[in-house]
């Protein structure tokens, strides 16, 4: 019992070591060269499997900065191959008075009885107008600013048939809510092999060309050039759909705070985005080119085999090629084997595997020859050679394979003098030829004819029933299509419906940032439901104007405004939220929206 004593402690010490090891604390700046009066913001992001020992978050000294708002605390959780992890984000929004170079201190926070620090950042502050003062660029502007689509390559300058891999990422630093390739790249002189990318991308941090960004791979491709020259990869085009503040014109001093993506409104927009086109500069394969060589490039084995070498003539032998390794497999011709003259061959079975591990493209190509010997006796089938460029080497290389030697022993033989029982009989004969019938016969009628018979008369009939029944069902699909916009506003208050009892089912869990964000969706579902507005140019404003017009009460179409700004404001200040208000926040938005359901009601 005193060992166990011992034990149990050190177990749950071990324990929470490596719980606070698998942890990581991070901070990130949005821009690491700012005008003096901008304003940039500063993140410390806490990383690890389970974050619900997290305490006593200690932020560094602000004493060289003006801080407009903090600490904004959020959290996600994600699940990449089965396995959780969470983060916990606390960001302040700063500006610096002066120009100069500044250094932020260290965060640290614990976690499971582990304190955790930050690395020290630099910030440098040039000369330059304040922010306030800059004209506010418009949306395009912002999210050229802010959101970029960037090819790369791990190499741009290879040899004939060797393997680049192409990464494109998406660089952002606004709010990404999904995104889809509008137009893949054209890979004109190459050979294409796309490599498996996870369905939910991992962000990481870089920065590029001064800018910080959150950045996901979302596709890579592996290319093999099948000429010389210089090549270009056409850009990548995706469709992205983005979050971005409503934009408030005021000369109220206190909107540039305001107007701050922590308290926005805020819109979705769908907007295209292209890479940057790549050159490759692809080089001939050096020094002579031997004979027998086929384009294969990179680093191969070349095996081949028979299944027997003792067999009766007529018996099958199965005569298998196999090349594996690494390179341009799809590609790969493997040498045609030199067979006997009495050996009868049928078309090869040609089988790939590929494998694309670490993003480089490896593989098996196997070809399989049925040969059948016709005579008895010995027969040789001579090495064949496969020769291709070793990268490793930088040289050509091939590889031969064994010498195959058979013995055929005599088959079953059927002689040219065998004879046949009688003439209706169909025997093989001697010289593999069968007998020909001369003569017709005599004929008699077997059974009814097909076309007295009821199936043919229902099978003739099918077809036009057929054709009407497929005509009908498409004009009542077109009918259902033409109706689409009117069934979702007949729908739009059972949808809702649906899901405020899922919003109440939120609140008694105490899941308090789903519970918003779930009275926000259902809102702007049902106004995009009621007004026939697409969710990228729906804005509270311009639906609570629509709802007026159409004879809402203002009391109505307030509640609802009052409703969105109280959810958004509750998500990104959660501290000032009770449970009390969300509760009464969800019967607020139940009556406003079967006010607003009854006036439209009365209106139809």
């Amino acid at each position: 019992m005193k060992a166990l004593a011992i034990f149990i402690p050190v177990l749950l010490f071990t324990i929470t070591g490596a719980l606070g090891q698998n942890a990581t604390f991070v901070a990130t700046l949005d821009q690491t060269t700012i005008a003096a009066g901008q304003q940039f913001q500063i993140s410390f992001a806490l990383s690890a499997p389970d974050i619900d020992g997290v305490e006593n978050f200690r932020p560094p000294d602000f004493k060289q900065f003006v801080v407009l708002g903090g600490p904004f605390q959020s959290t996600s959780v994600q699940y990449i191959d089965g396995r959780g992890s969470a983060t916990v984000t606390y960001s302040y929004g700063l500006y610096a008075r002066q120009p100069g170079k500044y250094t932020v201190g260290a965060a640290t926070i614990d976690i499971k009885g582990t304190t955790l620090r930050t690395q020290p950042l630099q910030i440098e502050v040039v000369q330059g107008k304040p922010q306030s003062q800059q004209k506010a660029p418009d949306d395009a502007e912002d999210l050229a600013n802010n959101l970029l689509i960037r090819a790369t390559a791990d190499r741009l300058q290879i040899k004939q048939s060797e393997q680049v891999t192409v990464t494109y990422k998406l660089y952002t630093r606004v709010q990404v809510e999904g995104y889809d390739i509008a137009r893949a790249p054209v890979y004109q002189g190459f050979w294409s092999e796309e490599i498996e990318q996870p369905k939910q991308p991992t962000l990481t941090t870089e920065v590029y060309e001064g800018k910080q960004y959150r950045v996901a791979t979302i596709r890579r491709t592996a290319l093999f050039p099948t000429q010389t020259g210089k090549l270009t990869v056409s850009p990548l085009e995706v469709r992205c759909a983005v979050q971005l503040p409503s934009r408030r014109r005021s000369n109220d001093p206190f909107d540039s705070f305001f107007n701050d993506p922590f308290f926005s409104r805020r819109q979705t927009v769908e907007r295209e985005f292209r890479s940057n086109p790549l050159t490759i500069t692809v080089n001939p394969l050096p020094g002579t080119v031997p004979a027998g060589f086929s384009g294969a490039v990179g680093r191969f084995s070349f095996t081949a085999s028979v299944d027997k070498k003792e067999a009766k003539a007529g018996d099958p032998i199965t005569l298998r090629l196999s090349v594996s390794g690494s390179g341009n497999v799809k590609l790969l011709t493997l040498p045609k084997p030199v067979l006997p003259a009495d050996f009868e061959a049928y078309e090869p079975k040609i089988s790939d595997e590929i494998t694309r591990e670490a993003g480089v493209i490896r593989g098996r190509k196997t070809v399989e020859y049925l040969v059948i010997p016709r005579n008895a006796g010995r027969r040789v089938i001579e090495p064949m050679s496969f020769t291709y460029f070793d990268l490793d080497k930088n040289t050509y290389s091939t590889i031969r394979s064994p010498r195959f030697e058979f013995t055929i022993a005599p088959g079953k033989e059927i002689t040219a003098a065998a004879t046949v029982a009688s003439k209706s009989d169909i025997r093989l004969l001697g010289k593999d030829i069968r007998f020909l019938k001369l003569a017709l016969g005599p004929l008699r009628r077997t059974g009814s004819s097909l076309f007295d018979s009821t199936l043919f008369a229902v099978v003739l009939i099918l077809p036009p029933l057929a054709f009407v029944g497929a005509l009908l069902y498409r004009k009542h699909q077109e009918r259902l299509s033409a109706n689409l916009l009117q069934l979702r506003f007949q729908k739009a208050s059972k949808e809702v419906s649906r899901r405020l009892k899922r919003a109440r089912r939120l609140l008694a869990q105490g899941n308090t940032e789903s519970y918003n964000a779930e009275i926000s969706n259902t809102i702007m579902m049902y106004l995009e439901d009621k007004l026939h507005i697409s969710k990228a140019y729906l804005t509270v404003d311009a639906a609570i104007a629509l709802l007026e017009q159409r004879g809402v009460p203002t009391d109505a179409t307030q509640s609802l405004r009052s409703c969105m700004d109280r959810a958004e404001f509750a998500r990104f200040a959660p501290a000032a939220d009770t449970r009390e208000a969300r509760a009464e926040l969800l019967d607020t938005v139940a009556h406003a929206i079967a006010e607003t359901e009854r006036s439209l009601a009365r209106r139809r």
